[in-house]
């Protein structure tokens, strides 16, 4: 039996809604989609910018961060902004206390202290698992220096610069992290990188610290190169003890002002 025209005409109007409902629904799932790469892509900026301004001391140790000033002053929305806070929390770089803000994190002798044992914790069992294995060659570790010991230091004022800057300065010590080929060491000295940043930016202002830096630098090289691990690890000692050194001197004098 033949239905009905208006049957038909129903049947027809609510399969077309049923096929428009569905494709709504598949927009609206794009949209949300690139809505949260967009976000996400935001959010990266926003870390980037503020972990550089943190590191460079242009938002100063214990300067409490608002959000709306922030937020107003890099034209980005509140959503992402408080992710990258987050992000940030965890790479010790702020601190969140409940019902007062968000502070950057402070520097101390103390903390200087602990990082840089960590640091040289972490860089001496290297140099055990390079003589383990007699890796005297190390390519990226020698372009890393050549590439720093070839750049001049940039305007103090220029922060993006200075950041660039102390990339390349400190990119020997990630290079011969790497040069181990452990994953987890590598791990663990990412966890420490940002927070030693803070300090080794204050290296950059010492006169005569970094060149005598790259000099320790090549000399740790060659002596690997030489098969002579043990004493390249002394030296790396030396080197570390004395940069903690003077960073510690500096901050003295901060604190005096």
């Amino acid at each position: 039996m033949t239905q009905p025209l208006w049957t038909r005409k129903f049947t027809y109007c609510l399969i077309i809604f049923s096929l428009l409902y569905i494709v709504d629904k598949v927009k609206c799932r794009q949209h949300n989609r690139f809505k949260a790469m967009e976000i996400k892509s935001v959010t990266e900026s926003i870390v980037h910018y503020l972990r550089d301004h943190i590191i460079s001391g242009d938002f100063a140790p214990g300067q409490k961060l608002t959000e709306m000033e922030l937020s107003a002053q890099m034209g980005v929305s509140r959503p992402p902004l408080r992710e990258a806070l987050r992000i940030m929390e965890k790479d010790n770089l702020v601190i969140r206390i409940p019902r007062k803000g968000t502070y950057v994190t402070k520097l101390s002798i103390e903390d200087l202290k602990q990082v840089y044992r960590a640091r040289e914790m972490i860089e001496s069992y290297v140099m055990d698992i390079l003589k383990q294995g007699d890796r005297r060659d190390l390519p990226e570790v020698s372009k890393a220096l050549d590439r720093a010991t070839s750049l001049s230091p940039p305007a103090e004022e220029d922060t993006a610069e200075m950041i660039q800057y102390l990339d390349a300065f400190t990119d020997f010590h990630v290079k011969l992290v790497e040069a181990a080929g452990n994953q987890w060491v590598l791990r663990f000295y990412d966890s420490i990188t940002l927070s030693l940043a803070r300090y080794q930016f204050m290296c950059l202002h010492i006169p005569g610290l970094t060149s005598r830096s790259y000099e320790m630098h090549g000399e740790i090289l060659d002596l690997i190169g030489d098969g002579l691990f043990d004493r390249a690890k002394e030296v790396l000692i030396t080197h570390v003890h004395m940069t903690t050194r003077f960073i510690e001197e500096r901050l003295e004098k901060s604190f005096d002002r």
